[in-house]
């Protein structure tokens, strides 16, 4: 069976991204192989994936020579990713190794947000302990476990606190993506289609003539190339820009200004890949009617999107509008009053927008509430 390995090269914050089938038995050996030598582990869940693979990985674990497995479980949607939650763990990580001696390694056994609530939990307990990702969701494997961003929601704003930290490892199994429902398979082509539009003309042209289909039919050399595209993608970004300090590492939030604000004003009736469809979506409108890209990147990305059955637009709602807004202005991208838009340029490039005018940001919204 066909697998890879990308390396993310941030010198002493290096680690390698593992993709693969039937990953999960042998992650033992994994770790010891990556000189991970810890006995204790603190494995950090939702409910449905925790019954699905915790067992296996317990049993994995075990027969690396790991003495003690704690499993913590958090709820698997995006309301879950709060800091009542992340204080749970942090809680539970301080009640099972009170000694200094038994600092566990954390491991991450979920999509997006077990990895940001359980990275953030592993960068602050004891100032950072080290954790691994195993991402269970399509979003998650070519996007969200990767780069070292881990955060939670608080105070009505999306992934407002928290900080950069890096895994030791992440380890992709794509045949833990087999028990995924289609919506969910959907929301991680909205990622991947994301990377295609900005990052990668040839990605997208993958996905056009085809690739698209085997992709959310989970065809093995189709799923394991396209994810492994992804994530050296993001690698490219995030070796350049780590801390998000230079503006490259913009380019990864095409359609996520909007699809946030989305996703977080209809209490999360969107997925995060629904939401940043619809985000795309906006920016695209945005982008034709200032110049930047012509109506026919337009018409590839929405028949794109089309075939994902992804959302073009989301149903409008009393004041939902208004509460998009409200989250825009809080956009944590928005400096010193002053929006940033991240709009494509043509298939596979982009650029930055600021200040854009906020009666066409207006205009741009309305548009996909219908």
């Amino acid at each position: 069976m066909q697998s890879s390995r990308v390396d993310v090269d941030l010198g002493s914050r290096s680690y390698p991204v593992l993709i693969g089938t039937e990953l999960l038995g042998g992650l033992g050996a994994i770790l010891r192989e990556q000189g991970l030598r810890q006995t204790n582990a603190f494995v950090v869940t939702n409910p449905q994936v925790g019954a699905l693979y915790f067992s296996a990985l317990e049993k994995a674990l075990t027969a690396g020579g790991f003495t003690r497995v704690v499993r913590h479980e958090i709820p698997a949607s995006e309301e879950g990713k709060n800091w009542e939650e992340f204080s749970g763990v942090c809680a539970a990580l301080l009640e099972n190794f009170p000694d200094t001696g038994a600092v566990p390694l954390v491991i991450l056994l979920g999509g997006g947000v077990v990895g940001d609530l359980g990275g953030f939990a592993a960068g602050v307990f004891r100032r950072g302990v080290p954790f691994v990702q195993l991402p269970t969701t399509l979003l998650a494997a070519v996007d969200s476990s990767v780069g070292g961003k881990v955060a939670v929601n608080f105070g009505g704003v999306k992934n407002i606190m928290g900080v950069f930290n890096q895994p030791r490892l992440v380890v992709c199994d794509l045949a833990l993506l087999r028990t995924l429902d289609a919506r969910e398979v959907r929301s991680g082509a909205s990622e991947i289609i994301k990377y295609g539009a900005v990052c990668s003309g040839a990605l997208f042209q993958q996905l056009e003539d085809g690739g698209l289909e085997k992709l959310l039919a989970l065809e093995p050399e189709v799923l394991t190339d396209i994810v492994a595209r992804c994530v050296r993608l993001k690698a490219d970004v995030v070796e350049q820009d780590e801390l998000d300090k230079l503006g490259i590492r913009n380019v990864l939030n095409f359609g996520h200004t909007i699809g946030h604000a989305l996703e977080l004003s209809a209490d999360y009736a969107l997925t995060h890949g629904e939401a940043i469809s619809v985000g795309m979506v906006a920016a695209t409108r945005m982008a034709v009617r200032l110049g930047t890209v012509g109506e026919d990147f337009q018409k590839r990305l929405t028949a794109l999107l089309t075939r994902a059955a992804l959302p073009l637009s989301h149903r409008d709602a009393p004041g939902l509008f208004d509460r998009v807004l409200r989250a825009l202005q809080l956009d944590k991208k928005f400096r010193d009053g002053k929006n940033l838009f991240v709009l494509p340029t043509g298939i596979g490039s982009w650029a930055p927008r600021e200040n854009v005018d906020w009666a066409l940001v207006h205009d741009c919204v309305r548009a996909v509430l219908v």
